[in-house]
Formats: structure tokens, C-alpha cells, sequence
């Protein structure tokens, strides 16, 4: 199938060329020609895309599907998911499949505080209150943990040792303060089919990252945060690809942090144990029958380093040009 792959600068975007570049016909787009995945395709198919934020994009990457005759759209970038399945119909009347979950889910997801109060009552839901004047006081358990509402990576995030701490930051509803949740990070890769069948629930333990990247992580066979996130995902209403992220607290249970409804950038991980996501996305968009869930894995330990492609300059000055 021809496929385009959106936010090649990104290991996530890289990760989806690994599993299906053998198979399938890739085109890779970013906005920024400097993004190494777009050199990982010859150069009729690379393209410079506006930004998730941008209104020009829907009508740019429609325009893009319909030249190039693209079969499926996979997006990447968290910005740029809701509005693509808000555009669902415009895609699939050109031939092109987007397969993402629902945009009133997308945007739940990306709505920290939305989503954590949509599952209120969950016990993997922790203690966790949007931050406004009224709100203040009330926080007095020190430390805890702050994070922005919207944000992915580690971007914003401040550990919060006092209420003088607390004041220093906005106070307009746009941080969470939440418990602090001392424990190892995990990470659950969910595969829900399209017609809301769980395949795949693959833990991984975040060992060591950088810049909010996994570097060092492994499977784990654990029932209960493969319980815990299939539970979450499907009460969300998640399809297809999902990263449901949880730490433990220091009661040792394990919390919700957030969904992400898209591939994930250690999504290697995951393929190296024995279960392809993306390869299950593809087979599911043909009406292939998929294995029964949860998928069967095995325990497997990764470590990242750097690796270099080298081009002709002319390449990288002909992308800026566009």
C-alpha cells in the first residue's frame, strides 16, 4: 500500500518506516526540512507539511494523498491527530484511510485534566487537581508534581517542594498538580482493532530516557498494568494505536499519567518482542484476520545509540527549497 508517515523528525515517525519499508511504498512529511526521517526516503518522497497548529494543514496533506494516490495517512504528531480525524469523511471520499480514534477522544487524551476526570473513579486514576486561585489552597501535600494540561515529551514539567513553589507557576487552569508518584515509569502499548477488539497490551519499563525518549527500557510481563491499560483504553474509547503511560506510587500501585493515541517512539521495543503494531495496523485497514488478544510477547531489553546517514548535500538544499 502507499503510505505517508507525518512528523518524520521524530522517532516515532522513524519507527513505523522500520517495520513496514520492506513491504510497503512510504512517503515521509515534516515541517522542518532539517528532520532526519525525510531523508530515509528517495526525494520524490519527501515533503514539507505546515504545522499540527496550522489550518493549512488538512487542506495541504489532503492535496498530498490525493497527487501521490496515498492508501493510508498515519500521523505521528499529537497536534495534528484530532483535526485529521475531524477530517475523516474529506480523506475517505479521496481513497485514503486515517485510522485514528474518534477526534472527541484525541482531544480527551490530549486534555490531561479531560482525561484523567473522564475516568474519575478508576483506581489507576491518581489524586490530581487543575491548578487555578481557588485551587491553590487546597494543595498542601508537598512534594508533588506539576505538568502543563497539553504537552508531550517532558516539556514543562516541575517537581513542587513548597506552596511558594506552587505559586510561581500560572494559575489559569492551563498545569495539573498531582501526587508524586516515586516509582518506575512504564509504558503499555494498546492495539485495539478497528471494530474495538483488544489484540496487543505490551508493557514496557522506561529505564532511562532522554528528552522524554526511552534509551533503556524492557518488556515485562505484568498482568496488572496489562489489565489496567486494556481496561483504560477501552473505556476511552480508543482505536487502533495507543501508549497508555502509568508510574508507581509509593504505595506500589501504579497510576495513570496519560494516553497517547499514536505510535510511540520506542515502538522498536515492542516489534523486537514479537508483536508488530504496525504491521497489525496495515492487516486491519485490508480486513486481514488479526490474532486473538492479548498477544503473546517475550521479555527483551533495549539500548539507543546514535546512527548516521550520509547524503548529498544538494538533497537537504533542494527540500529547503520548497
Amino acid at each position: 500500500m502507499r503510505v505517508l508517515i507525518t512528523g518524520a523528525g521524530g522517532p516515532s515517525a522513524v519507527s513505523v518506516w522500520k517495520s513496514l519499508a520492506d513491504d510497503h511504498d512510504l512517503f515521509l512529511a515534516d515541517m522542518d526540512p532539517d528532520s532526519p526521517g525525510l531523508y530515509l526516503v528517495p526525494a520524490s518522497r519527501r515533503f514539507l507539511i505546515p504545522g499540527g497548529e496550522d489550518p493549512a494543514l488538512v487542506p495541504a496533506l489532503l492535496e498530498l494523498c490525493r497527487a501521490h494516490s496515498i492508501e493510508v495517512l498515519i500521523s505521528t504528531v499529537d497536534a495534528e491527530l484530532a483535526p485529521l480525524a475531524e477530517a475523516d469523511a474529506a480523506f475517505a471520499a479521496i481513497g485514503t484511510r486515517v485510522p485514528l480514534s474518534p477526534a472527541p477522544v484525541l482531544r480527551r487524551c490530549r486534555d490531561k485534566w479531560a482525561l484523567l476526570s473522564h475516568l474519575s473513579g478508576n483506581p489507576a486514576v491518581p489524586y490530581c487537581v487543575a491548578l487555578t486561585a481557588d485551587s491553590l489552597p487546597t494543595i498542601t501535600k508537598f512534594p508533588c508534581f506539576a505538568k502543563p494540561r497539553a504537552g508531550s515529551g517532558s516539556r514543562g514539567i516541575a517537581m513542587i517542594g513548597s506552596s511558594e513553589d506552587l505559586a510561581a507557576l500560572p494559575q489559569d487552569g492551563s498545569y495539573l498538580v498531582q501526587e508524586l508518584l516515586p516509582g518506575p515509569e512504564f509504558s503499555v502499548d494498546v492495539y485495539v482493532s478497528q471494530h474495538g477488539e483488544l489484540v496487543a497490551a505490551v508493557p514496557r519499563e522506561r529505564i532511562r530516557t532522554d528528552s522524554g525518549i526511552a534509551i533503556t527500557a524492557r518488556t515485562v510481563h505484568m498482568a496488572e498494568l496489562m489489565e489496567s491499560a486494556t481496561t483504560i483504553a477501552l473505556a476511552v474509547g480508543v482505536r487502533f494505536v495507543a501508549n497508555v503511560q502509568f508510574k508507581q506510587a509509593s504505595d506500589g500501585r501504579y497510576k495513570l499519567l496519560e494516553i497517547n493515541p499514536r505510535f510511540p517512539g520506542s515502538l522498536p521495543l515492542t516489534v523486537a518482542a514479537g508483536v508488530d503494531v504496525p504491521r497489525l495496523l496495515m492487516d486491519d485497514l485490508q480486513g486481514k484476520p488479526l490474532p486473538p488478544g492479548p498477544m503473546e510477547f517475550r521479555e527483551i531489553l533495549m539500548v539507543r545509540y546514535w546512527t548516521e546517514k550520509y547524503l548529498d548535500p544538494s538533497e537537504w538544499q533542494a527540500l529547503c527549497r520548497r
